[in-house]
């Protein structure tokens, strides 16, 4: 009951919301302004000091959104942490975990050279950022607690928040919003009735820089509605780029701490191996079409898609479905995402090629980000 009304709400705030009388969408429209209210009178009382910010000991910087879904978080934050790193600091990333068992207390999932915690004990996320074994990675709903145990553990001379933006409750020296370039609002309308987490306008203006993401490759050179709605913050436009994080041989099993290296290492493949390759896709994140659109646009032959809700923990029979529905349509190879790959059972023998496809960040004006963050962290101050 709970799983059909999750899915009627996702399926009404994904498209314009034109509420009529007595009908389920009023329901939800009259739910978001009270929604609305309460978070703006949150932020209003952390404003005013009637409930005081925590702060840590290092700069703190957040990548986040104003609405509920895929935005790219995750990619931008490992750009981020890979960029501050060749600014010559020393990031660790602090992530939620979400439906990770520790979530709700913090612990270190990677200390950058050793990976310490699975995907469930960690969370989907943070277990992929933390398996690149480049950057430290801890987990914590509180995300105070879990930049206390950073700095105790791992001595970070600056913090990254990974979905940060509405946790105010912790103090940072930088805000970068991400926005879908061509759906930056949603239908327009706050949660539940659309996708808005909290008003646009009152959240931009806490807004350092906005990230568009997934960009057109050409754009018509007027300025993004964003730019309307707060004028003056730095846009930058980006794009997602597909690249194979792993490519495992018929019968191979995935070794537990593999990091992103191609199971074959005589012949290491590209995304060149999907080009007319006729494929099954499998996938449990928050925009399984995307995932789907990339594998097409890359020239795969897509017979089957599986389609999974975001954060599915997949079962041995849903693994065997998997595996029965490439055997039917005769499929040459499976291909999934890098982040449902970290959640596999390492005991799983695949009888046909798998490919992870991954994506990441490419900046259109990448020295014009970079010279930002370097001026924005030269006039940080923190104790």
């Amino acid at each position: 009951m709970f799983k059909a009304l999750e899915k009627k709400i996702i399926r009404i705030s994904g498209r314009p919301c034109r509420p009529t009388p007595l009908s389920f969408e009023t329901l939800l429209v009259a739910v978001s302004h009270v929604y609305s209210f309460c978070v703006v009178l949150w932020h209003r009382l952390y404003k005013s000091g009637c409930i005081p910010k925590k702060q840590l000991p290092c700069p703190v910087i957040s990548v986040g959104n104003i609405t509920a879904g895929g935005t790219g978080k995750t990619p931008m934050t490992i750009y981020l942490a890979d960029l501050l790193i060749r600014l010559g600091k020393k990031p660790a990333v602090i992530s939620r975990g979400y439906k990770g068992s520790f979530e709700k207390r913090a612990a270190v999932v990677g200390n950058g050279k050793q990976l310490l915690l699975d995907a469930h004990q960690a969370g989907d996320e943070p277990h992929m950022m933390a398996r690149l074994k480049r950057f430290p990675v801890v987990v914590g709903k509180n995300r105070y607690q879990a930049g206390c145990m950073a700095v105790d553990r791992l001595a970070p001379d600056v913090v990254v928040l990974d979905d940060g933006f509405q946790h105010i409750q912790l103090k940072r020296n930088l805000d970068l919003v991400l926005m879908d370039h061509d759906q930056p609002f949603g239908n327009g309308r706050i949660l539940p009735a659309g996708r808005l987490r909290e008003p646009a306008a009152r959240a931009l203006a806490r807004a350092h820089a906005v990230i568009l993401t997934r960009c057109p490759e050409k754009r018509s050179g007027q300025p993004h509605p964003v730019s309307c709605i707060a004028p003056g913050i730095p846009v930058f436009y980006t794009f997602h780029q597909p690249f194979l994080a792993a490519f495992y041989p018929a019968g191979h099993q995935k070794k537990n701490q593999d990091s992103g290296l191609c199971g074959n290492h005589e012949r290491v493949p590209d995304l060149g191996v999907l080009k007319e390759a006729s494929v099954v896709l499998f996938s449990g994140i928050a925009d399984n079409q995307a995932f789907f659109r990339t594998i097409r646009d890359l020239g795969g032959n897509v017979l089957d898609h599986l389609e999974f809700e975001d954060h599915y923990r997949y079962k041995r029979s849903d693994i065997q479905l998997i595996q029965d529905r490439a055997g039917a349509v005769k499929a040459q190879m499976l291909v999934t995402t890098q982040k449902d790959w970290g959640k596999l059972d390492t005991q799983i023998t695949w009888p046909l090629n798998l490919a992870v496809v991954g994506v990441q960040v490419i900046f259109d004006d990448e020295p014009g980000f970079c010279r930002f963050i370097k001026t924005r962290f030269a006039a940080m101050k923190y104790s």
